[in-house]
């Protein structure tokens, strides 16, 4: 069963490589070449969202801990 779908397959690709006709261009139209073309516009799109930073001097970090933290110091929690 599986030698004889395997000579079909090999009898299929044989006679279809043996076609008189080529398959059609799929992209005629567009030659890089052709200087009728023209120049596409490039655009530069960043693929990262770069924020440049400086460097800072040490602050206190039990300060920055109190301003960043969700419940104010002062409160129940």
């Amino acid at each position: 069963m599986k030698i004889a779908s395997l000579a079909m397959l090999f009898a299929s690709l044989t006679v279809a490589g043996c076609a008189a006709t080529t398959p059609p261009d799929v992209l005629p139209a567009y030659n890089p070449a052709d200087p009728a073309m023209g120049i596409r516009d490039t655009h530069y799109h960043p693929v990262v969202d770069y924020v440049r930073r400086e460097p800072v001097d040490p602050q206190d970090w039990r300060r920055q801990n109190e301003q960043l933290s969700p419940a104010n110091p002062g409160a129940d929690s």
